[in-house]
């Protein structure tokens, strides 16, 4: 039972580092979007609206930030799903195993119990 119990947590060892990587990546693209807004409208202050390539740059840095931190994201949030779909999957497998084996070892080994049964 030992084994086992020593097994279930190498199952679990990379879900929480899938997980915070999906919860971090968009709020990454969002500070990207913040700042490349903030760079959008120094330029506006610098150089009116009356020059959009000033502004591009800036936009550009925020739509950018934006989508990779969702390109990110999207996949870490469908890998952790499978992962933790994965490992409570095995984890029932291997609890299941351990019980039939205990009680198999627990049967053959109390002559009292088989005789009452039978």
């Amino acid at each position: 039972m030992r084994a086992v119990l020593a097994e279930l947590p190498k199952l679990e060892r990379s879900q929480p580092m899938v997980k915070l990587l999906a919860a971090i990546a968009p709020l990454l693209g969002l500070l990207g979007t913040v700042t490349g807004m903030i760079v959008t409208f120094q330029a506006i202050t610098v150089f009116g609206t009356g020059d959009p390539q000033t502004m591009a740059g800036g936009i550009s840095q925020a739509l950018v930030t934006t989508v990779l931190g969702l390109i990110t994201a999207v996949p870490l949030l469908f890998v952790q799903t499978a992962l933790s779909g994965r490992s409570r999957y095995l984890t029932h497998v291997i609890e299941g195993q351990a019980s039939a084996t205990l009680a198999d070892h627990l049967e053959s080994h109390s002559p009292a119990y088989t005789s009452a049964v039978n």
